[in-house]
């Protein structure tokens, strides 16, 4: 027995100082209820009984021993490095690693400080080659034990989620659980289609915030909160996992056409203030440069209170050059241009929508979409055979997926016979009220409200011709 080291200079007998490791996964606590304390408990009754000091105990809740960035590992072996401990207990050696070469990573920083480590259940010799090759076997052996039990776990996960079963997590706001599945809390649910009228009308995640604070002041939202209800999938049915959208994974609140609306508002309107800029520019994230389609950027000058003024350029221009559009482009010659072609084209885009309604016909994009399934299994296997790099693998992906998601959508449609918009009402309002009149006694942010309610985005070149793309 190690309990105790004799010092040589001084010839006095020294307690040996000890440190406990314990740890366990999140999948482990699962599946076997190996638990810290149970851990924790055996260790300190050895040291105890053996006559060790303990120096501290280090617990690792939740990480995987194939995962060396773990907290308190990192803490110990910091305490190591700092000659502060002779040994470190374990229950078993899969505590400290599952692995070989993790194992030996560790082992270099504990013989470099001439740190010993022990286990209470196991027994472990590393100062003999046959004790060596015992332990390479046995973490061996371990690492494929781990694997084979995170892929039954996620076997078991995967299964319950296509079944639509929660397994985890919290229930936002306007669902509850019944029999293992989520279902609409009637009781809240208002709460939720508030929070979705409210951002139509205001078009502002803050202003939302408050409105619903307002008439909620029991449920303590804050402004994150209010964001997560207006992202939140669930509330279209869909669920989202890292194995892919489940649909129809739950009953939906909101329709799909305002979601889809809301995450594009939220998107135009994500930016950083700047602090000149109170107000905010009133085209932010709707105008695209002609020339290159890229997003043109505010500029914003002032010299006084009086003379604000408010312009644009193309960013591609502004951070590479690689576009040859200078143009600082000013927001009232857009304003204005902008209050001349709104209704025109907006007639124009009506027409050409009610023709291509009536003379709709319904074609089979199965073969484009089985076309495009085989190629992203192709860049897999290219992939998986280190055939091309991970950047082109993922800009080909991202690039495939996006046409799949556009083609599964119009087939969709097409299944559904519904070739028609819920915002052509919306469009048309336009068109019968005054608009250029009500327009001109908005402020800046009533404008910026109603014209994001209608408009996608601008086409804008360096002569302010523009090509506007509704909704």
């Amino acid at each position: 027995m190690y309990n105790k080291t004799i010092n040589s200079t001084n010839n006095y007998i020294k307690t040996e100082e000890v440190a406990l490791y314990v740890r366990v996964s999140t999948e482990e606590q699962a599946v076997n209820g190996d638990s810290l304390r149970t851990q924790r408990e055996e260790l300190t009754n050895y040291a105890l009984k053996n006559g060790f000091h303990i120096y501290g105990i280090y617990e690792d809740d939740g990480f995987s021993a194939t995962n060396l960035k773990r907290p308190e590992l990192q803490r110990l072996l910091k305490d190591v490095e700092q000659n502060k401990i002779n040994r470190i207990l374990i229950t078993k050696l899969d505590r400290l690693s599952r692995g070989v070469r993790n194992y030996y990573k560790i082992l270099d920083t504990l013989d470099e400080h001439e740190v010993y480590w022990q286990t209470i259940f196991e027994k472990y010799d590393s100062s003999t080659a046959n004790g060596r090759l015992h332990i390479n076997i046995m973490l061996s052996v371990a690492e494929n034990e781990s694997a084979q039990t995170s892929e039954r776990i996620r076997s078991v996960f995967k299964t319950k989620i296509e079944n639509k079963e929660l397994i985890a997590g919290k229930i936002p706001i306007g669902l509850k659980k019944e029999n293992k599945k989520l279902i609409i809390d009637e009781d809240k649910k208002q709460i939720v289609l508030d929070a979705f009228k409210f951002y139509k009308e205001t078009t502002s995640a803050y202003h939302t915030f408050q409105k619903l604070d307002l008439k909620y002041p029991d449920l303590q939202l804050n402004y994150m909160r209010t964001y997560r209800i207006l992202t939140n999938k669930l509330y279209i049915g869909i669920k989202e996992t890292k194995y892919g959208d489940i649909e129809n994974f739950c009953p939906s609140i909101i329709d799909n056409t305002t979601f889809e609306n809301t995450q594009s508002l939220l998107q135009k309107n994500a930016r950083k203030k700047s602090l000149n800029n109170t107000e905010g520019y009133l085209f932010q994230g709707m105008l695209k440069c002609a020339e290159c389609g890229y997003t043109l950027g505010g500029k914003f000058y002032s010299k006084n209170v009086e003379s604000s003024r408010y312009y644009y350029i193309c960013k591609r221009h502004l951070l590479s050059l690689k576009c040859n559009c200078s143009t600082n482009f000013n927001e009232h010659k857009i304003e204005k241009k902008l209050l001349q072609e709104l209704l025109p084209q907006l007639k124009d885009y009506l027409h050409d929508y009610e023709y291509k309604e009536k003379h709709f016909i319904k074609n089979d994009m199965s073969k484009e979409i089985i076309s495009l399934e085989n190629k992203l299994s192709k860049l897999k296997d290219l992939y998986i055979r280190d055939l091309i790099r991970i950047d082109d693998y993922e800009k080909d992906y991202k690039e495939y997926v996006s046409q799949l998601e556009t083609l599964y959508n119009e087939q969709k449609k097409v299944e559904n016979n519904n070739f028609t918009d819920n915002n052509l009402d919306i469009l048309k309002s336009f068109l019968a009220n005054d608009f250029i009149h009500e327009y001109n006694k908005f402020s800046r942010l009533q404008k910026r409200r109603i014209l994001l309610s209608v408009i996608d985005y601008i086409t804008l070149d360096k002569d302010y011709n523009m090509k506007i793309c509704f909704i």
